[in-house]
């Protein structure tokens, strides 16, 4: 066993090129699979349907609309308090 270990790779010269091959699709697959973690976990894709993603504007919306509310919710307080508008 030993001498067929040392026949391989002293005398096999593909071997090298072999085992960097097999190393680099190795590596290849697992960064597949790390981007397709990725996008599943950002919502880009659920079993192949494609999902919204928000954009800024959605964001924009969303900080609007609860300033919208709290400045709502002030004048209501105000309102039961008794106080004068400025």
């Amino acid at each position: 066993m030993r001498n067929y270990t040392n026949r391989l790779v002293t005398e096999e010269l593909n071997l090298g090129n072999l085992i960097e091959g097999a190393v680099r699709t190795m590596a290849r697959e697992e960064a597949k699979e790390e981007d397709e973690e990725v996008t599943d976990n950002l919502g880009l894709t659920l079993d192949g349907i494609e999902q919204e993603v928000l954009s800024d504007a959605d964001f924009q919306e969303h900080y609007d609309f609860m300033e919208n509310l709290a400045d709502e919710d002030a004048a209501a307080i105000k309102e039961l308090l008794g106080e004068d508008e400025e």
